[in-house]
């Protein structure tokens, strides 16, 4: 039979059930900016049911369990959004840079020597005998050379700041993954009491999300608390065990570049997604793309000018020489031959030797309207459809890089609506989890009452 003392019962429990809400909502509210925090509730439930007469009575509250708020769903989301703007970031970045080296339209950039060096040509085929004019030739020529080995040299650059980045973002990771490992391990030791350990989860969250914008990451919830996180398709963390990261220097069309290996056997792999992947194939396929067309330009400007100026004649009536070194077919390498460097008189600008012609040097002026890239451009349009070309896709990262940023704004409001922390929404519950302690506390003083006229009826 419930007796008095039941009521104090019922007290104790909602007083303790009801300290504890004023904790939980106290704690949301001082960690409303923490980074990575969920906000906490507690699950109440009505304690057992006894059997009386009039039917069935509850004897109290009890606190079963704190909760976080968190929706997988939306972290999957947002961890896959935030993935591909890292990638979009970096390959931004990597073509403002290149957009920047090529600096057109602009005062400085190849157009404008190129257009210089034609010019000296045509020049040379008016005045085919003048000193002045063949050394501005030559001049124009090594301007062009310059620009060319500038524009290179800054691509190499970036290239090589690139592959350290990826060497540091392969330090990152590993350290990343660890911490996961480690807590996994902790949280796993935690719950086996049958509570969820909120705030080790929210520290695991918080890195698996920096994980994220850094590589390409899937993660699976394990029965036992524990996360698996995927590298795109390779395994990094299993349980309170990861698998090592490393970077290794390999040699690579000429140069040393960093590449990422995995385990003990350091399987080299290629990350698709996050900063990492972004810098990776801005390293790898788009800075290198753009030297090949700058490679192209030098090459095809000192074959043709160089068949060309063979078959002309030098003011001391030789013939057979090349104006560039033909060893020099590259951006990096193009320059003018040491001979020409040494004597103009020898640059062949007439077509049968006589003094006053000047048609092997009209021949070479009319060039920049010919066809010969190795796609049948002029080098003019050929190098106006690289920059073209670099345009679009510096528009298109641009784009993408405000689609995810979009996008992301959009699913961190959703996910902040489930997990962030709202004050007036704390503060309401804090007011009314103290009302009831409040009553509870008042139900321990009516019970005391009641046993006090018990006992003095004694």
């Amino acid at each position: 039979m419930i007796g008095i003392t039941a009521g104090l019962e019922v007290a104790r429990k909602a007083l303790s059930s009801y300290q504890l809400a004023l904790s939980v909502y106290g704690n949301n509210i001082a960690n409303v900016d923490t980074p990575g925090f969920s906000r906490r509730t507690l699950l109440l439930s009505e304690g057992e049911g006894h059997k009386i007469p009039a039917g069935r009575i509850g004897l109290g509250v009890d606190a079963v369990t704190i909760r976080r708020m968190r929706d997988s769903f939306l972290d999957d989301a947002y961890r896959r959004q935030n993935s591909s703007l890292g990638m979009n970031e970096s390959l931004e970045q990597t073509l403002a840079e290149i957009e920047t080296v090529f600096g057109e339209p602009g005062d400085a950039g190849l157009s404008l020597v190129l257009n210089e060096f034609w010019d000296s040509w045509q020049e040379l085929a008016n005045q085919p005998e003048s000193q002045t004019v063949r050394t501005l030739v030559k001049d124009k020529a090594q301007a062009m050379a310059r620009v060319l080995h500038q524009m290179d040299r800054s691509l190499v650059n970036q290239i090589k700041a690139l592959d350290s980045e990826v060497e540091a973002m392969v330090g990152q990771i590993n350290g990343v993954a660890s911490a996961i490992a480690d807590l996994n391990g902790r949280i796993v030791a935690s719950e086996s009491s049958g509570h969820e350990a909120t705030d080790l989860r929210d520290q695991r969250d918080l890195l698996v999300d920096q994980l994220a914008e850094i590589v390409d990451v899937t993660v699976f919830q394990k029965d036992d608390g524990s996360l698996s996180v995927m590298m795109g398709s390779e395994a990094l963390v299993e349980r309170a065990d990861f698998v090592e990261v490393s970077a290794v220097s390999v040699s690579r069309g000429g140069m040393a570049v960093t590449e990422v290996r995995l385990g003990e056997i350091r399987r080299a792999i290629t990350p698709v997604g996050g900063r990492l992947g972004g810098v990776i194939r801005s390293r790898d396929d788009v800075l290198p793309k753009y030297r090949e067309n700058l490679d192209e330009i030098a090459r095809a400007i000192v074959d043709s000018v160089n068949a060309s100026h063979r078959g002309g004649y030098a003011l001391d009536g030789t013939t057979g020489r090349d104006f560039f070194d033909p060893t020099g077919v590259t951006a990096e390498t193009i320059d003018v031959s040491a001979i020409i460097m040494n004597d103009v008189s020898l640059i062949a600008a007439s077509s049968d030797g006589s003094v006053g012609n000047g048609d092997s040097a009209l021949a070479i002026a009319a060039l920049r309207y010919t066809g010969i890239t190795a796609d049948g451009s002029t080098i003019d349009d050929y190098y106006g459809s690289v920059i073209g070309s670099l345009g679009i896709e510096s528009e298109t990262a641009s784009i993408n890089r405000e689609r995810d940023e979009l996008l992301i704004l959009e699913i961190e409001n959703r996910r902040e609506s489930v997990k962030g922390v709202s004050i007036d929404e704390e503060m309401t519950n804090l007011i009314a989890a103290q009302h009831a302690y409040e009553a509870a506390a008042k139900l321990v003083s009516v019970v005391d009452e009641m046993m006090e006229t018990v006992l003095s009826m004694l």
